[in-house]
């Protein structure tokens, strides 16, 4: 495995009406009410349960970033209000990564996730050196995989993890 050079810090991205920052402790809180919410945390692998849970693998997520193997963001929206999390931790050959995200859902339908997914994708691919995204999303969540196909996303399985029936999707740049 061929490492990455450290990384201080990941880039604010900004796309209308809508900015997504390196997720932070401060954070911890809000994440952990959202992915507990029932309509969100039904299309998850469990989450961390507690808030000293989640700040644990933020700062996780915070040491992956440092050595080059990780992107988590907290989508920033209104009037600075955390309102998702977007992740990506590349696998052993650098380029390719699996990714994840959760939005609140009274933001489901409104424009935001394609916003935050473009703007996310393009730093992905074009300032992080990724090629390939892989990622896994319940079969019964059919807006999560609507969205995915808007962006390019292509199943190219179907399995069981956790006894939920599941795509496993890519994307390629």
């Amino acid at each position: 495995m061929v490492s990455q050079p450290a990384v201080d810090s990941l880039p604010v991205l900004v796309r209308e009406g809508i900015r997504l920052r390196e997720v932070h402790q401060s954070d911890a809180a809000t994440l952990t009410a959202l992915f507990q919410l029932p309509e969100v945390s039904k299309h998850l692998d469990p989450p961390p349960a507690t808030v000293a849970d989640f700040g644990a693998w933020i700062e996780l997520s915070r040491s992956r970033r440092a050595e080059g193997r990780a992107a988590c963001y907290s989508l920033i929206t209104g009037k600075n209000e955390v309102s998702g999390l977007f992740m990506a931790l590349r696998f052993e050959d650098q380029d390719r990564a699996e990714i994840g995200f959760a939005i609140a859902p009274h933001l489901w339908g409104t424009g935001v996730f394609k916003k935050s997914i473009e703007v996310y994708l393009d730093f992905l691919f074009n300032t992080w050196g990724i090629k390939m995204l892989v990622g896994k999303t319940h079969v019964s969540n059919a807006r999560a995989m609507g969205a995915m196909r808007k962006v390019g996303a292509k199943v190219i399985e179907e399995t069981v993890r956790n006894g939920q029936a599941e795509y496993v999707w890519t994307i390629e740049r």
